[in-house]
């Protein structure tokens, strides 16, 4: 396979946006994340409740700053409610240690991470047109991104059925994912998810008729013209409601500027607001005097992952497997028929 040149836009940061999967990773990011090593190591966290999405976060969209509005997808509820009660787990993140004792310590780490979402947040908010935008902030950004992307139930169960689906048919014997498993790869895939963020155009789009939703799962990616799901390599925007009226975007269309801003038209928050609640699992956020939502409507439960394999060549027992999320009752092994060609000749 040949690289072919197919453009070139200026670089308006001056420095090339990669840690290199974190071997070159800017001061900012490295002052925080030596507080999160240093959380590692403690065992002063005794909270049970952990949230997956911050409360700094969901307040956007608090008409009181203590609760916020919720649809429950799956009984059709609509309330508003404490924003301590809102997309939090208990013992979410409980490991055990090496001597068989149970620790929350990972919340405390996670709890570094939403301090610094916290700053940023108020920084992208507060963000005018005519402002400038750090580098060492755009970075973090891409961090503070992975880690929200992945840190949610929905995420883990994915990796859950992933490995259900390799002993099941990929021949293989990992072992089940633990809670442990899934904090670990959440911290280990953050610098290589973070790269594929900050090699995109940050953009914040405008809604000035605070019309934008978001949910348990809040960054979510787009979805092409013929409906497959998409990965952060090959979605044309990602997408991270900020605020009612507010919309980050990390795009693949690549501009000379730090921020490209602009006004979404109705037509663009329509097929926001619809893209929100497909990925949403238990909760979709919204102000209270919003009127376009399906109350009352019991949603589908969405499956985890579906798989589908595709034979590189039938005489060779491997194949090209497809994940994807969405809505749909089909099972993982459903998804899987007939046998895929990892079991050709067997």
């Amino acid at each position: 396979m040949e690289w072919r040149l197919v453009g070139r836009v200026a670089n308006p940061w001056g420095q090339v946006p990669l840690s290199g999967g974190g071997q070159a990773v800017n001061p900012r990011v490295q002052e925080y994340m030596v507080n999160v090593a240093a959380a590692a190591l403690r065992r002063d966290c005794v909270s049970r409740r952990h949230h997956y999405v911050p409360q700094a976060y969901m307040k956007a969209w608090s008409p009181d700053g203590r609760r916020v509005r919720v649809l429950g997808t799956a009984s059709g509820s609509d309330r508003l409610q404490g924003l301590r009660d809102t997309c939090v787990r208990e013992n979410l993140y409980r490991v055990t240690d090496a001597s068989g004792a149970p620790h929350n310590q990972a919340e405390a780490m996670l709890a570094v991470i939403d301090d610094e979402t916290a700053r940023l947040l108020r920084l992208l908010r507060g963000w005018a047109p005519d402002d400038d935008m750090n580098f060492d902030d755009f970075m973090s950004l891409a961090v503070v991104l992975a880690f929200q992307r992945n840190r949610t139930p929905q995420r883990k169960r994915l990796m859950e059925a992933h490995d259900t689906w390799l002993r099941r048919r990929a021949l293989q014997e990992p072992p089940p994912l633990t809670t442990a498993g899934f904090i670990a790869s959440l911290l280990q895939s953050t610098y290589g998810a973070a790269d594929e963020h900050s090699t995109r155009q940050l953009e914040l789009w405008d809604d000035p008729q605070a019309r934008l939703i978001t949910s348990d799962q809040p960054v979510i990616l787009s979805t092409d013209a013929s409906g497959r799901s998409p990965s952060t390599l090959t979605s044309q925007y990602l997408w991270w409601p900020i605020s009612p009226s507010r919309l980050l975007v990390l795009s693949q269309d690549l501009q000379p500027r730090k921020v490209v801003h602009r006004v979404l038209t109705r037509k663009e928050v329509s097929r926001l607001r619809a893209a929100v609640i497909r990925n949403a699992e238990a909760a979709v956020i919204a102000l209270p005097q919003d009127t376009d939502l399906p109350v009352g409507r019991i949603l589908r439960r969405r499956p985890q992952l579906a798989v589908a394999c595709t034979p590189v060549d039938p005489q060779v027992p491997r194949c090209r497997i497809e994940l994807a999320s969405g809505y749909g009752a089909e099972t993982l092994d459903r998804a899987c028929r007939p046998l895929c060609a990892m079991n050709v000749g067997s």
